[in-house]
């Protein structure tokens, strides 16, 4: 009886404990500064039966039909928080990172050993992804994972797994618009194999893989089974070569010397140092189409940072070599008690710091407000009172705080619209970005209410008008500052409303 529960506790220690560890390091609170309009747009799809199209929660581009790529994931986002609130969307979060490193594991066998070390670094690594919790990127991921393992399963024998694609696809498509960046994945691995054969003169291996091309095309088409058919490609599309992408953070490269910079930059170095062991032991040909999708994974990395969390993922295969290589075969003890150690001092981590400070069963919404997004219960009921005429402008990053929580606070933009253009090429972003950082004077443009962060320039233009009497200051705390113009139309504002 000892012996079979010590070979019991021993199983529960390798196979489960190290996801119990992941779970608790993910169980961050939501901070995503748009979840309250993915809130609505799935309340509005229970209340009507229908998705949600056109722009009807803010002021600016009233009316814009919009291809809404994560219309599904709005809907479960909905599903999930109106019946367990902050609480259930940070157990949907740990549980869609659990998947992502268990879907990893199973695809690549990782031994107890590698786990205790892969898990971890990737886990610190896609951190800044996992801790603003439960939202589409981190479905995206979940699908990444997927795909990991069936390109595994598929390089390993089992070629029939590459089917799989088509319904792995035909759900990311309507859940995240990442789907492109994993069809881009799929294509590129099957085509880097196609020509590693070419060169290695396996012409009936060549001949047996064209069977599985289907399986690539029809991964591309069934993405087009959604509201929106052929459109969904164009919305995700339409992110490359936008002008404004260089004015939001996701879009933007790492800052040089950043700490996650130089994350990017040794981790790069470490793939290096796995790829040369890899050719070391003249297994190049086992590994070239990994190493191929991470180099250019990696170089994507470094032009947008939100390609990052996928190289991340994609890195796993060729930098869990090294772990292995490190594996005491021979010491029993070390190769036991190390990876032990390791997720027990992570679980004592979370259980004792992290959980108590994150402190997830006391989230709500003004909570929300001063922590995730740094705004003010108080300025928005003072706004609900009090009604000033004139055009309004507010903050970008109150907009889906504002769309669920205040409804009758219509905001002028939110974070749907940062590359929203009509067809005179007009974005209210781009006006609105101007603006806030003051580039663009906000006392000679048409807008006369403005509700502003404390930390944008325009709040400090505004009180500069304030003290020269043009504008008057009717609210003010430490997050929020509520302003109205007192000169009213000058000589200088354009007079010009754009929808």
């Amino acid at each position: 009886m000892a012996g079979a529960s010590s070979s019991f506790f021993s199983n529960f220690l390798k196979k489960y404990f190290p996801y119990i560890v992941i779970f608790l390091l993910a169980l961050y609170m939501p901070v995503d500064t748009d979840l309250g309009w993915h809130l609505r747009y799935g309340e509005y799809f229970f209340k009507t039966g229908q998705i949600l199209r056109e722009n009807i929660f803010s002021l600016a581009m009233a009316g814009y039909r919009w291809t809404n790529s994560s219309w599904l994931t709005d809907i479960i986002t909905y599903s999930i928080f109106s019946r367990w609130g902050f609480l259930g969307l940070a157990i949907a979060g740990g549980l869609l990172t659990v998947l992502t490193f268990y879907l990893i594991d199973r695809a690549l066998k990782l031994s107890f050993w590698q786990k205790a070390f892969i898990f971890p670094l990737i886990f610190y690594l896609m951190e800044p992804l996992i801790k603003v919790s439960f939202r589409g990127q981190l479905i995206s991921q979940v699908f990444t994972a997927c795909l990991i393992y069936i390109i595994s399963k598929f390089q390993s024998g089992n070629k029939k797994i590459i089917y799989l694609a088509i319904p792995l696809f035909l759900i990311w498509g309507n859940l995240h618009g990442g789907f492109l960046l994993g069809l881009a994945l799929l294509s590129m691995y099957y085509f880097l194999k196609q020509i590693k054969l070419i060169c290695m003169k396996r012409k009936a291996e060549l001949s047996h893989n064209l069977r599985y091309l289907p399986a690539v095309v029809f991964s591309w088409t069934v993405a087009l089974i959604n509201p929106w058919g052929f459109e969904v490609y164009r919305e995700v599309i339409r992110h490359f070569g936008n002008p404004y992408q260089k004015y939001i953070i996701e879009w933007l490269p790492l800052p040089a010397f950043s700490n996650y910079w130089w994350l990017l930059i040794f981790w790069g170095i470490f793939i290096i140092f796995n790829i040369n062991i890899i050719i070391s032991k003249r297994r190049t040909s086992d590994y070239f189409e990994w190493m191929v999708m991470l180099a250019v994974m990696y170089f994507l990395s470094h032009w947008m940072r939100r390609y990052a969390w996928t190289m991340y993922l994609i890195s796993v295969p060729v930098t869990c070599v090294y772990f292995e290589e490190i594996n005491p075969q021979r010491t029993n003890f070390a190769k036991k008690a190390v990876p032990l150690i390791i997720f027990f001092s992570l679980y004592l981590y979370s259980v004792f710091y992290q959980i108590p400070r994150l402190r997830p069963t006391a989230m709500n919404w003004d909570r929300f407000c001063e922590e995730a997004v740094k705004c003010s219960a108080k300025s928005a009921e003072f706004l609900k009172e009090n009604k000033f005429p004139g055009k309004f402008l507010s903050n970008y990053n109150w907009g889906g705080w504002l769309i669920w929580n205040y409804p009758e606070i219509v905001p002028s933009i939110d974070g749907r619209m940062h590359l929203w253009r009509n067809k005179d090429g007009y974005s209210a972003f781009a006006e609105y970005y101007f603006l806030e950082q003051n580039v663009n004077d906000i006392d000679k443009s048409d807008y006369d209410v403005v509700y502003m962060s404390t930390g944008k320039p325009m709040h400090q233009r505004l009180i500069e008008l304030v003290n020269e009497g043009r504008w008057k200051v009717v609210y003010g705390d430490k997050y929020a500052g509520i302003f109205v113009r007192v000169t009213g139309t000058t000589e200088a504002r354009s007079g010009n409303t754009r929808e």
